[in-house]
């Protein structure tokens, strides 16, 4: 599944035309099923497409349960993503989101009624992530999420010798769009240690929600007090890092991405441990297809804490799979869908 975008998806450094992924159906003996996606992102991901074809190729679905747990999900979840290989965490997110689907189907709840059943969160804020290049352009789309009601926008920074013209672009965006949304800035790992120490105070001045990733995810265990609050992304990838990052006193914020993180049950035991040491997380993906972002919707919902606005804002990368909507997600919010499963209707299912 997938194809062209409409449009580019792109960070700082990197840039996407096209997207593709794998859809996972699992199929009880009644003919009852439940989807999966698998889209792992060439030059983030650890994995590849083909990796994640064989793991599922390979798996031993008579490890699965037959019937719906009738027990917490964190009792049984780990032991469903257990069946594949920890290489391979895109495959992981695919199965436990299938397994999910297809149990809510069954029962009549919702994949975040089964995470969480003293009930979902009702209403998660969105984040909307810029991609424009110029001020202007930028202003404009923030406008237009605005009108959305997004209140939460993210910028890229860190490109290579362009430090004060992004400095300068934030200022312009300050002074035209006035405080009126939350700020969020994303250096994918583009400065070394001394770079970020230098760069994080000037970036106070523009008064950012959190500076996401700024530095290298090893060099972030590193990282001294900053005047901005600071975010763990492709830190949070290696294991046991959560547990060293809640010593960084500037890491504040992690994000979660399933699809990269190795599923749903990773990130909720991330979750944990964040609620633990009053740690903010937001929930985002990797310009992944609707059943993904159902998916990635559903976990905000059934986080232990609310999250901060989610990265989880429709997105380029949708367009690769046309015709499929996410009922979660609308307007500003992400909300519970009133659907069993994910709510997801793919084309043919009828």
């Amino acid at each position: 599944m997938g194809g062209e975008l409409r449009g580019e998806a792109r960070n700082a450094r990197v840039s996407w035309t096209s997207r593709e992924g794998l859809l996972l159906r699992l199929i009880d003996n009644e003919g009852r099923f439940g989807v999966g996606e698998a889209s792992p992102l060439p030059g983030y991901s650890r994995e590849t497409l083909e990796m994640c074809a064989d793991a599922l190729e390979r798996l031993d679905t008579g490890g699965l349960p037959s019937s719906p747990p009738d027990t917490p999900a964190a009792e049984w979840l780990p032991e469903i993503g257990g069946l594949l290989p920890p290489t391979v965490p895109a495959a992981t997110f695919a199965l436990e989101t299938a397994f999910l689907d297809w149990a809510g189907r069954r029962t009549g709840r919702s994949v975040a009624e089964i995470l969480r059943p003293e009930g979902p969160h009702n209403d998660v804020r969105l984040a909307a992530l810029m991609q424009g290049r110029t001020r202007e352009e930028i202003a404009d789309e923030a406008r237009a999420a605005f009108a959305r009601g997004v209140e939460t926008i993210k910028v890229k920074i860190g490109r290579p010798g362009c430090f004060d013209q992004e400095m300068e672009l934030l200022h312009g965006l300050r002074k035209e769009l006035g405080d009126r949304f939350a700020l969020r800035l994303d250096g994918n790992g583009a400065w070394n240690l001394s770079e970020a120490e230098e760069r994080l105070p000037s970036l106070a001045s523009v008064r950012p929600e959190f500076v996401e990733q700024p530095v290298v995810p090893y060099l972030l265990l590193k990282l001294g007090d900053s005047p901005v609050p600071v975010a763990a992304d492709e830190t949070l990838l290696f294991p046991g890092a959560a547990e060293r990052l809640s010593s960084v006193r500037a890491v504040r914020v992690w994000v979660l991405k399933p699809m990269a993180l190795g599923g749903i049950a990773r990130c909720l035991a991330v979750a944990k441990i964040a609620k633990a040491r009053k740690i903010g997380l937001v929930v985002s993906h990797l310009f992944d297809g609707p059943v993904a972002l159902a998916a990635a919707a559903e976990l905000a919902l059934a986080l232990p804490t609310p999250p901060l606005a989610c990265g989880l804002d429709k997105h380029a990368g949708l367009s690769a799979w046309p015709g499929v909507s996410t009922p979660q997600i609308g307007g500003g919010t992400v909300r519970p869908s009133g659907a069993a499963g994910l709510g997801v209707s793919l084309p043919g299912e009828g």
